[in-house]
């Protein structure tokens, strides 16, 4: 299943990363292997997804092509990776110095194989790195060596990201990288690989990507950023809109998963230069609690809400009636809400056990100390009033 050309080219017009789409992508991987004279190559895997999603195989038979390559692999990378785990992986790295790091997997894996090639090549500790563009800005036109990034899921857009998140345990939070120096330089997006994940999975993950697409697409203020960059939005929105039930449905679909492939990496291409708004912000810690990917899913009609008191973003919310359907911008936010319906995603926060009024109110105390995240939304948030206005939108998502 090829995807229409308007889509290919939106892919190959993203100026941070060369996205290889389709089956074919793996032989690209190969040519590219043997241009860059590879001999060994460090293999960062999660558990067992690579082998599952047939990625591993692929990925071996690439190999054979490319004569004496040599592969060492590390397979530990769990779900919501931790400092621990990129501290095991930073050491892993030290002692096998690779000429080149592989990352097969969703988003964790791609996010942990970032931090921890960064930290390799940089050195110190991953503390020194949270934060943004903290290894670019002290080191002014300094290059590093990029991952290369094979997504197994169709989500988190990882492999066209300059972000790593990683939970630190010990103080329970996520945490998060924010560097240009480690936005993959290839991507080989292969829409096969997604096939296995199950339905549970690929809702999640379908949903994460619909967020980042949306609000990014609503983020009015970094519209500047990129030419391209809300066309990207609105077409990974319409791709998701209409594939997503397909895809939970039978994933055996190709139709479908081909479109959530594009889709999620169209979506990580948005969010590098248009960022997230309000419902990743208040979700970012809820880690073990709830998938990542409905969280924000969950929220976004309450912050969307909120947004639209700016007419600017009411105006552009309007954009996405041919999408949602509605004659204004609630009756849009309610077509939202209708697609999440027919996708089987629940009404409401209150139906997760770990989430609890407790929890909102830290999260809304919490959430509001970051000023440049309540700046930077659609419909910016004064600090002062950060408290009554993230508990307002968290209380109506529950």
């Amino acid at each position: 299943m090829l995807l229409e050309t308007k889509i290919e080219d939106l892919l190959d017009a993203y100026p941070d990363t060369a996205i290889c789409f389709g089956k074919a992508a793996m032989t690209q991987l190969a040519v590219y292997l043997n241009a860059e004279n590879t001999r060994k190559i460090a293999l960062l895997t999660g558990g067992s997804s690579a082998k599952k999603s047939g990625a591993l195989m692929a990925f071996v038979d690439v190999l054979k092509q490319g004569g004496d390559i040599g592969i060492i692999s590390f397979r530990d990378i769990e779900p919501e990776p931790s400092v621990d785990t990129v501290r095991r992986m930073t050491e892993f790295l030290y002692r096998e110095q690779p000429d080149q790091v592989v990352a097969i997997g969703g988003g964790s894996p791609l996010d942990a194989a970032k931090a921890a090639w960064l930290i390799h090549q940089a050195g110190g500790v991953i503390d020194d790195y949270f934060g943004v563009n903290r290894f670019s800005s002290a080191n002014p036109g300094r290059k590093l060596k990029k991952i290369i990034a094979i997504p197994t899921t169709s989500g988190t857009g990882s492999e066209a990201t300059p972000y790593s998140n990683i939970v630190d345990r010990e103080q329970q939070v996520k945490k998060l990288i924010s560097e240009r120096e480690i936005i993959p330089e290839y991507s080989f997006v292969v829409p096969e690989f997604a096939v296995t994940m199950p339905p549970s999975v690929t809702l999640a993950t379908g949903c994460d990507a619909l967020a980042h697409a949306i609000e990014g697409f609503l983020n009015i203020g970094a519209d500047n950023a990129h030419p391209q960059a809300n066309t990207w939005a609105f077409e990974a929105i319409r791709l998701i809109v209409g594939n997503l039930p397909t895809a939970v449905q039978d994933g055996q679909n190709m139709k479908a998963r081909t479109a959530m492939s594009a889709a999620a990496t169209l979506a990580g291409m948005v969010i590098c230069y248009k960022p997230t708004g309000l419902p990743h912000l208040c979700s970012f810690s809820w880690f073990g609690r709830i998938e990542h990917g409905l969280a924000v899913a969950l929220i976004l009609p309450a912050a969307w809400r909120y947004y639209i008191g700016s007419e600017a973003v009411a105006r552009r919310t309007m954009e996405l009636a041919p999408v949602f359907g509605g004659s204004t911008p609630e009756e849009v936010i309610a077509g939202y809400r209708a697609f999440l319906d027919r996708c089987g995603v629940p009404g409401g926060l209150r139906h997760y056990s770990d989430i609890d009024q407790a929890l909102l109110d830290r999260t809304a105390e919490s959430a509001g100390q970051n000023k440049m995240k309540l700046d930077s939304a659609p419909r910016p948030v004064a600090l002062e009033d950060s408290r009554n206005i993230l508990s307002g939108i968290l209380k109506e998502a529950w």
